[in-house]
């Protein structure tokens, strides 16, 4: 009886040593992103770009077609989300048959540039057969600190000339002073996030400058995101022109991105 009591006993002290150890091990959840796709958000600045369906590697991924000159995809009350998608897949924007998921025309095609397990805004800009597609990783790093935005800024101004853009903080509509953010940054590049302080201030606006000249390009651009402290408080936000330089297309700030 003693003998089997402890047989019994070290039967049960060894199924606690391997409870304690499985407790203790690191686990991969169901929710893992998978290392094995790229992660895409969608940017159209291409003007004259209709709704479109989008395929990569012949599979379409957004539901209804998506609205062509500055259309985000996927898109979730205005913020723009990721598309899990084959690294290096091949892109095909096309239109639609009449109640049908098959292509009719297609208006574009070319390879996505993405590693898996990566985040990438990828840009369709200029128009017409000149559409260029590029990436830009999606790097945010960490949150700001409290009171502060990370910003950055995407050139998709087609065959434009280095931009660099402006903030102009006023306290009044006659009281204006600006301040340079980013500088020549060229067509299909983009800049890396910066932090700045945060300034309660609704006159807040954005502009485009020719870096060789100062020559102003476009119109001044009112953030679409409400330009408050608190909504704008440790945000990561990307800043995207588009139109094509010297045409009927006026170049300018198209959108506003909000990540985080």
């Amino acid at each position: 009886m003693n003998k089997n009591l402890l047989v019994i006993a070290i039967a049960g002290i060894f199924l606690v040593g391997l409870s304690s150890c499985e407790k203790s091990e690191l686990r991969a959840t169901e929710y893992d992103l998978p290392t094995s796709q790229a992660f895409v958000r969608f940017v159209f600045v291409s003007p004259g770009l209709p709704s479109v369906m989008i395929k990569v590697d012949n599979k379409k991924i957004n539901g209804n077609t998506t609205s062509g000159t500055a259309g985000l995809f996927p898109q979730n009350s205005g913020i723009a989300e990721y598309a899990a998608v084959a690294p290096n897949g091949a892109l095909r924007l096309s239109l639609a048959n009449t109640g049908t998921t098959n292509d009719s025309v297609v208006l574009f095609s070319g390879n996505l540039i993405s590693e898996g397990g990566r985040f990438y805004t990828t840009v369709l800009a200029d128009s017409g057969a000149n559409r260029i597609l590029f990436s830009v990783p999606d790097d945010f790093g960490n949150l700001p600190d409290s009171g502060f935005t990370k910003l950055r800024f995407i050139n998709a101004t087609g065959k434009s000339p280095g931009l660099s853009l402006v903030r102009i903080d006023s306290t009044s509509a006659t009281e204006v002073s600006r301040d340079t953010l980013f500088r020549n940054v060229e067509f299909s590049k983009a800049s890396s996030f910066a932090t700045f302080k945060n300034q309660q201030n609704l006159f807040l606006r954005y502009r485009l400058i020719q870096t060789s000249n100062g020559a102003i390009v476009g119109t001044t651009y009112t953030p679409t995101f409400s330009p408050t402290l608190s909504n704008l408080n440790r945000r990561s936000i990307t800043i995207v022109s588009g139109g094509i330089w010297q045409t009927t297309f006026t170049p300018g700030i198209s959108l506003q991105i909000v990540n985080q």
